[in-house]
């Protein structure tokens, strides 16, 4: 009985305010792949690179043409010899148009389990060369709030003046049910006020943090507004219908979770609903 008070206890001792330590990522170089084609077929690629990168301008971005016949040990030597502060590269690059539908594909699965270097991920048709990308709409997805500060800080420096940066968490209803069911087995505890302090306390952190956020980047980055929402529902439901509401043109998400492990159900679900938009995976 006690230790599960203490748990309780210790759940609501998280919900204290926490403060967004503002630290933007430092773009000293960027590596573009790129596939083994004329200079034609692969100049969209870096420009609308460059022009993402238009607010982190980045001293150094070195275009690297891959052949079909790679290998990813190949690609892991060319990451750990150019040492990038940032990968860019398409979806599903070298595998063909067969698989355009299916995640982010292998070659950026394999970067994120090697390697510690974000990594943006363009879609696989580019817009128009002649027609500017602008982003003026960020979509960071704070599934984390005790320890996004590097997602909230890299997604605030993809923010270009006058751009509008949207931050949403989502507490898991279906998590949320299983300790209630749990607490519905301890007569000494009253259900309906467990439930109401329960979901008040885990949505009060999510709340604080992202309200610290806010606070925090209206005093760095006065020159992008900064807006934040948080839910309880079903996670990858939520995300999906939130994401087609604000219509951003840039998402970003980490993608391991609390334990550094391959975070693959909400990045698995958002790239196969969000074909065109391009993702900053961290």
């Amino acid at each position: 009985m006690d230790s599960r008070l203490d748990l309780f206890e210790s759940i609501f001792k998280r919900a204290q305010r926490i403060s967004l330590e503002y630290s933007p990522p430092v773009l000293a170089s960027v590596l573009v792949l790129v596939p083994e084609q004329p200079d034609a077929m692969t100049t969209p690629i870096v420009e609308q690179t460059l022009e993402i990168l238009n607010r982190p301008k980045a001293t150094t971005v070195t275009s690297q043409s891959l052949s079909n016949d790679i290998d990813e040990l190949s690609i892991s030597n060319l990451v750990l010899d150019h040492a990038p502060d940032l990968i860019v590269l398409q979806r599903h690059l070298l595998q063909g148009d067969h698989s355009w539908n299916r995640g982010f594909g292998g070659m950026v699965q394999s970067l994120i389990q090697h390697h510690a270097t974000p990594i943006l991920a363009l879609p696989n048709q580019l817009t128009n060369a002649r027609e500017p990308f602008v982003v003026r709409t960020v979509a960071a997805v704070v599934d984390q709030p005790l320890d996004n500060h590097s997602l909230v800080n890299w997604a605030s420096t993809f923010c270009a003046s006058g751009a509008t940066l949207c931050l949403h968490h989502i507490e898991a209803e279906d998590q949320f049910e299983r300790i209630m069911k749990s607490i519905e087995r301890i007569p000494e505890l009253n259900t309906e006020t467990a439930r109401t302090t329960l979901k008040r306390e885990l949505m009060h952190e999510a709340q604080s943090f992202l309200d610290h956020c806010q606070l925090t980047l209206e005093q760095y980055r006065p020159d992008m507004t900064v807006q934040y929402s948080v839910e309880m529902t079903r996670v990858q439901h939520g995300y999906l219908n939130w994401i087609t509401q604000i219509e951003p043109d840039l998402i970003v998400l980490d993608t391991l979770d609390a334990t550094k492990a391959l975070n693959r159900g909400i990045a698995d679900a958002l790239s196969l609903q969000f074909t065109e938009l391009p993702f900053l995976l961290l």
